[in-house]
């Protein structure tokens, strides 16, 4: 194993995941003797070598965790801590001791102009990490349910990704509960029993009520939300944000854009692209603008108006 590794990515919780486990690879189970971490931002380059050089205690290995490594990107710094970098370079460079050291950032790209970048790209191992697409959410729930001797078909399967909107960090915590509650088969009726819809989903139904003219039953989910301490200018901005999106995707769609392509030009999960393309098929171009119309004069409303947020909320749904 390399005993230098850069993971980086959009994706905490897969981030967080993929630490632990090649840090188990490395020492077995974890413990404060064999497994620390430390922030960069918090952190002075000259600790963080003093740390790797230090003889593990009671221990034959460890390992290094460097959170929130911005020196491998073009991020500014942040913070009061003054870096050597030519000194962790030198080190980096020579390195001798057993430690493995994780460095960690919350980034899309790495600055691979950097010469620290550079060296460990050439000494280490990087590993990119972001949110999994549809086929890999697929294999993560067969394989975990299979891991602990379940099945689920692929209604059910379909079912579940739907009400967590693809995303891994609902996804992997919803499949907890699953494990927990389920026997032999997962079934439809244990997805409806169990599983949380996302606050991203009921979103995208309050906009389709809204669409297909259901003002009663937007109303209605409107004030569900509403009762689960959801906060009407918020979702305002996200229904805003979810009409946005449809008219973006409508136009690179007509203008020869495939899925893939628009999620990746508006920087969305390539989820939302597919819901939002099932919605701009039946709307015209013009149908969106105006509904987007209503959202900015109702936004105006919330921010100068004296009225109750809950009632103007409603009032945008019976406008709109």
């Amino acid at each position: 194993m390399e005993l230098l590794q850069l993971l980086y990515g959009t994706n905490i919780i897969r981030i967080e995941d993929k630490i632990k486990s090649i840090a188990k690879e490395y020492v077995g189970a974890l413990d404060d003797f064999n497994y620390t971490t430390l922030n960069f931002k918090e952190t002075p380059v000259e600790q963080i070598i003093e740390e790797a050089q230090t003889l593990p205690f009671l221990a034959d290995r460890k390992v290094i965790v460097v959170e929130e490594a911005i020196l491998f990107t073009a991020q500014k710094s942040g913070t009061s801590v003054t870096h050597n970098i030519d000194l962790l370079i030198d080190y980096l460079k020579n390195k001798s001791d057993d430690t493995l050291i994780i460095f960690t950032v919350l980034s899309e790209k790495l600055d691979k102009r950097k010469k620290v970048t550079k060296l460990i790209t050439e000494r280490g191992t990087l590993i990119e990490i972001n949110e999994m697409n549809e086929s890999e959410l697929t294999n993560y729930v067969r394989s975990v349910f299979d891991q602990n001797g379940l099945e689920i078909p692929t209604e059910a399967l379909n079912m579940l990704l739907e009400k967590t909107s693809y995303k891994y960090e609902a996804v992997h915590n919803e499949v907890t509960k699953l494990v927990l509650y389920a026997e032999g088969n997962i079934t439809t009726e244990d997805i409806e029993e169990v599983v949380s819809v996302s606050l991203e989903q009921n979103v995208f139904l309050l906009t389709d009520f809204i669409l297909k003219n259901e003002k009663q039953k937007a109303v209605r989910l409107a004030r569900e939300l509403i009762l689960q301490k959801e906060e009407p200018m918020k979702l305002l901005h996200l229904v805003i944000g979810q009409f946005r999106l449809l008219y973006q995707v409508k136009i690179l769609n007509g203008e020869g854009y495939q899925e893939d392509n628009i999620a990746r030009a508006l920087k969305v999960h390539p989820y939302r692209v597919k819901l939002a393309l099932r919605h701009t098929r039946k709307y015209p171009l013009d149908s969106l603008l105006k509904k987007m119309i209503v959202c900015r004069d109702i936004d105006y409303k919330f921010k100068s108006s004296y009225l109750d947020r809950n009632a103007l909320f409603e009032l945008f749904i019976l406008e709109i």
